[in-house]
Formats: structure tokens, C-alpha cells, sequence
């Protein structure tokens, strides 16, 4: 195979994945994505004691979640993991009033969802 036709081979693979990345947005579709604001947030943890997700799967010691399978961590006084696959306002996309537990327990208004 020469030079030319690996060159075309990694363009087209390139150009494959790009069109993977886009498909969604081409299509409409959207993720909707977590913004904790690291500057604002203290670590209080009370958006993980607020959270539905949290609250029913993991035990909470100290306002912070301690146990797998919980939607937010929160160690060193900010939010160090998320798993948004988990979380209610992505699991009802078209609820009439989506989740927003952790962004009114939120003191410092650090939480906020976007797309």
C-alpha cells in the first residue's frame, strides 16, 4: 500500500469519527451536560444530600457520597465526579418541571445544566 493510500485510509477513518461526533447535532439532539462552577463551589455537599439519585442509592456521610452508584462526589470542597447517566433531569428529558434538587440546595448557585 503506498504512502497516498494510507494517507486516504486515515483521512477517510478521520472523517468517519467526525461524522460520528456531529450526527447527533446534525440531527437535532443534543447532550445536556452538568456545569459545576469549581470557583463558586465550597464542597458542602448538599447537592449530593438533595439528590434523588443520591438519596435512594448511597448512604451520605458528611455530605458526601461514599458509596458507588451516586450521581456526585464532592472531596477537597468541590464536585470531583459526576454520572449523569444517573441523574433525573437526564433520565426525563420531557418532564414538564425537570429536576433541579441539587441546583436549589445549592448555596453558591455553582450548579447549572446547559446543552
Amino acid at each position: 500500500m503506498g504512502t497516498s493510500a494510507i494517507i486516504a485510509a486515515l483521512l477517510s477513518v478521520l472523517l468517519l469519527l467526525l461524522l460520528i461526533k456531529l450526527l447527533p447535532i446534525l440531527r437535532g439532539g443534543r447532550e445536556l451536560r452538568m456545569v459545576i462552577l469549581e470557583e463558586l463551589c465550597n464542597g458542602c455537599g448538599n447537592c449530593v444530600i438533595a439528590c434523588p439519585a443520591n438519596a435512594i442509592k448511597s448512604e451520605v456521610s458528611g455530605g458526601k457520597g461514599v458509596s458507588e452508584g451516586v450521581v456526585m462526589r464532592v472531596g477537597e470542597g468541590v464536585v470531583i465526579e459526576i454520572d449523569m447517566s444517573m441523574c433525573e433531569r437526564v433520565k426525563n428529558p420531557n418532564a414538564e418541571e425537570p429536576c433541579r434538587a441539587c441546583i436549589d440546595a445549592c448555596p453558591m448557585d455553582a450548579i447549572d445544566f446547559t446543552y
